[in-house]
């Protein structure tokens, strides 16, 4: 019962429970074993136990209809006890069953004895998500405590000897760009900071103050790499220390940590990232800056934050990056003659994980550049280095279809649109997604007129360029049952190509009939629902539908990174509980409706 009790801790409602309630359970509960096929609660009688599932599935059927399957870690019969009315349907084991089962009584005691623990069984979708939310937190948190600092969040040390003048000094130190100066004394290291520098302006005339050990604080705290991070914060804010000296085994120093960093990273690592790219000198520093993403990334999911606003961050973040690897890589001499852009789901900042780049150049007409593959090769290479994965379709900026001049892309809209193909479309699409970043703006805004502009001349490819989400079939069966086609990945879904791909695409489709130049496709949500296409319902709808599927996709995602797997768009049925079963359905519901109406728009059925 030992094992029992830790599995019931962990799982919500029992986890709004105390060691007492639980000892309560321990003492009452019974293991069972059902094989397939055995009606558990039948229709119009009042379950005698609740059920907590080790293992196994039940099916909740209305006769002969079926209703919605559990499977482990779930509980049911709850809300029968509690209201002592009969079950409107019947729960019959469809897998071989081991559960435990709590007798009613226990289980009303424990309703009366914790109102979170009986509120639970009647709370909303939503009010369930933000309990697993505040879970994810706390795992998170723990998470936290035991992290120790390391050098990816230290700034470079600038250390001066003691007998340099002051004003020297403060010259190293902003060409640096650090905040503070370590003085290296005969004996250890003493710390000179802004407000150091404060007192030496009002009192160097009176004190005399004219090298840089005649301000500095000595000795100063030091702690040594590999420290826990909430130590170290508990001494920093107990002592009121904004800049604290790392050292290595040996004693010397490694770099220096800043308050705000630490409090950044307890928080989400945002600020900490953003300086450290802000600051970036070199592509090294920019390599080291990016390092720490995924670590933001899983700890904004933990939080509970929405995908959407994950997305927006990491974006800001990418760009900051995009733009000193474009300093630093692109000759000075292309800059007001080249765009860079990004495409696909970057383009469309909805990228969160580095699943792949997707990239293009634009020339400005007669521009013809120098050393274009070798310095297109570095661009890349510097990504790879960062993380990214390379295009498997070769959609990145050392494909010379994908660096261009203005003229030469236009000449390539005329031809998706003039010849339309299923391989123009995928490349109308990708570039209709494109977003600038670097260069010259205008030259990528000159060519998102030009294709919005023909299009407009002639609406009826629009048709053709939807029909596409028409290739991939829904994930729910008959019954709204999930339906997992796909032999080597059993009891999963590719929540891409059978949610996200209809909904992201039926979307741009609309954004390009319509005129709408953002990418985002939140936004183009929003804006059509301001021209009068969606209804605030239904704007809301796909909203909360694409939260829904972008959530569990990432979190399934996040869970192959921990385990050193190869990220994909599979989603393991068996690892998510009821709740977000439900809640996927119900969004799988939503892209199917979308998609009818998509279908009746562009008039799909119609087309060849």
């Amino acid at each position: 019962m030992i094992a029992f009790l830790e599995s019931l801790k962990t799982h919500y409602p029992f986890s709004f429970l105390d060691n007492t309630s639980l000892r309560m359970i321990e003492k009452s509960a019974q293991i069972a074993y059902y094989p397939e096929n055995i009606t558990l609660v039948k229709m119009q009688n009042v379950p005698q136990s609740i059920y907590y599932i080790i293992k196994g599935a039940v099916c909740v059927k209305n006769e002969d209809e079926l209703l919605d399957v559990y499977h482990s870690y779930d509980t049911f019969g709850g809300i029968e006890i509690i209201e002592n009315k009969p079950s409107e349907y019947n729960y019959i084991v469809s897998e071989e069953l081991i559960c435990y089962e709590i007798p009613a009584k226990i289980f009303l005691d424990l309703c009366g004895q914790n109102k979170a623990f009986k509120e639970y069984f009647f709370s909303s979708i939503v009010d369930r998500m933000d309990i697993l939310n505040d879970k994810k937190e706390y795992a998170c948190i723990g998470d936290l405590m035991v992290a120790r600092v390391e050098k990816s969040i230290l700034h470079k040390a600038c250390i001066v000897p003691s007998n340099k003048p002051i004003i020297e000094a403060l010259r190293q130190m902003h060409n640096s760009d650090a905040t503070c100066l370590l003085v290296e004394n005969e004996e250890g290291f003493g710390i000179v900071t802004d407000q150091d520098f404060r007192h030496y302006i009002l009192e160097k005339e009176i004190e005399s103050l004219e090298m840089i050990k005649d301000i500095q604080t000595y000795p100063i705290h030091a702690i040594q790499e590999g420290e826990l991070l909430f130590n170290i914060l508990l001494l920093m804010t107990g002592q009121s220390i904004k800049h604290l000296p790392v050292l290595d085994e040996k004693k010397h120093i490694v770099g220096v940590l800043e308050l705000i960093d630490l409090l950044s990273y307890f928080s989400n690592q945002t600020h900490l990232i953003t300086v450290q790219m802000e600051k970036a000198r070199d592509l090294d520093a920019v390599i080291s800056a990016s390092s720490r993403m995924n670590i933001m990334i899983e700890t904004l999911h933990a939080k509970g934050i929405k995908s959407r606003y994950i997305a927006k961050l990491i974006s800001e973040i990418n760009r900051k990056m995009y733009n000193k690897i474009f300093e630093f890589v692109i000759p000075k001499e292309w800059h007001e003659k080249v765009t860079f852009i990004l495409l696909g789901s970057e383009g469309r900042e909805e990228q969160i994980l580095r699943t792949d780049q997707d990239n293009a150049l634009i020339f400005e007409d007669g521009f013809i550049p120098l050393n274009v593959e070798e310095v297109t090769e570095k661009f890349i290479s510097v990504l790879d280095e960062v993380g990214f994965p390379r295009c498997e379709g070769n959609v990145m900026i050392i494909n010379p279809k994908w660096r261009k001049s203005v003229s030469e892309y236009k000449q390539d809209i005329r031809t998706w649109l003039d010849k339309p193909t299923d391989d123009g479309f995928m490349d109308m699409a990708i570039f209709f997604d494109s977003l600038a970043i670097s260069g010259n703006t205008e030259l990528h805004k000159e060519l998102i007129e030009y294709l919005i502009n023909k299009v407009s001349e002639n609406k009826v490819i629009l048709s053709h360029f939807a029909r596409s989400i028409q290739i991939f079939e829904s994930p729910l069966g008959m019954f709204s049952q999930f339906i997992s086609a796909d032999k080597e990945h059993k009891n999963e879904i590719d929540i891409k190509k059978s949610a996200l791909f209809v909904l992201v695409h039926g979307i741009r489709a609309l954004a390009l009939e319509f005129g709408i130049k953002k990418t985002n496709t939140t936004i183009r949500i929003k804006e059509l629902n301001n021209v009068g296409y969606l209804t605030k319902e239904d704007a809301s709808d796909l909203l909360e539908a694409l939260e829904v599927i972008n959530r569990l996709r990432l979190h399934a995602q996040l869970d192959k990174v921990f385990k050193g797997v190869s990220i994909d768009n599979f989603i393991s049925l068996g690892s998510i509980g009821k709740l977000e079963r439900d809640l996927l359905k119900e969004s799988i519901k939503t892209v199917n409706q979308f998609k009818k109406r998509v279908t009746y728009h562009f008039n799909l059925s119609m087309v060849g």
